[in-house]
């Protein structure tokens, strides 16, 4: 983007630029309700709301789960251990691992 344009200038860019999306992927009926959501937009005098960063704190510097895996302690007696991929166990006989997903049969697909 150029940052020597103002303020206004660039609302104009970003503008032009929704409207220009919203043709191309939606056609002319598309072009015409973006624009006319941003002169509702403009009429109301709202001020786009800007949002605040996230910091989440932690107690020591993450882990390489790609390197040691992750151990989770649930309570005293149960301890999750998920080991790292390149040490986890293959079985060189049934090739890759495949999922299958079993659906419910819909009983209204007939009607």
């Amino acid at each position: 983007m150029n940052e020597n344009l103002g303020n206004n200038e660039l609302d104009v860019d970003q503008d032009d630029a929704m409207v220009r999306r919203a043709a191309q992927r939606y056609g002319t009926v598309g072009a015409m309700l973006a624009g006319g959501m941003l002169v509702f937009d403009k009429l109301l005098g709202r001020k786009p709301k800007e949002e605040a960063a996230v910091v989440i704190e932690a107690a020591s510097e993450p882990g390489n789960i790609d390197d040691n895996g992750i151990t989770l302690v649930v309570d005293a007696n149960t301890t999750v251990v998920s080991p790292p991929p390149h040490l986890r166990r293959h079985d060189a006989l049934s090739g890759p691992r495949i999922v299958r997903k079993r659906r419910k049969p819909n009983p209204d697909k007939g009607l």
